[in-house]
């Protein structure tokens, strides 16, 4: 099995069906996978934070507004039909709890609500998610199967 890594504030797509697409160490970003179950294309990207506010054209796929679409056209023009496409997310964490609370702390919430705006205005439905907590994660997403699996030290494996 090839492992086909993703950094922070990157994406990845593969057709290679003896492949397993992998981010490691998720905390507040958000791991989003979209796979076409037809065409049997997977494609994953380490979302860091919810905008770019037109700044950072450079680095788009670090952030939920410009990432999201640029993984959704990367599927298209490796072969994905968008009707065959399902879209799971993974991470999104509080991964500090101070006192007094902060907005900044809510950095993994504002992720996930970003990233299910970005979803939503490509009008691909959510189809699995393991997000929140307080807890970090490492994502696996099969390029045969489509199988997300998502592992937390001291938690298992739980699979979407």
């Amino acid at each position: 099995m090839t492992e086909i890594n993703v950094g922070i504030g990157e994406l990845k797509v593969s057709s290679d069906k003896d492949s397993v697409i992998v981010t490691r160490g998720l905390g507040s970003c958000v791991a989003v996978c979209l796979y076409d179950r037809i065409a049997k294309i997977a494609g994953m990207a380490h979302i860091m934070l919810p905008s770019d506010n037109g700044r950072d054209a450079d680095h788009s796929a670090r952030f939920a507004d410009t990432g999201v679409p640029r993984l959704f056209e990367a599927m298209v023009k490796a072969g994905a039909n968008p009707k065959f496409m399902v879209a799971k997310i993974a991470g999104g964490a509080r991964m500090f709890d101070l006192p007094g609370g902060s907005q900044l702390l809510e950095i993994g919430a504002r992720n996930c609500k970003a990233v299910i705006a970005a979803l939503e205005s490509l009008k691909l439905s959510l189809a699995a998610a393991d997000t929140g907590k307080d807890y970090g994660r490492t994502v696996e997403l099969s390029v045969a199967s489509g199988e997300l699996r998502v592992k937390a030290i001291g938690r298992g494996v739980t699979i979407i």
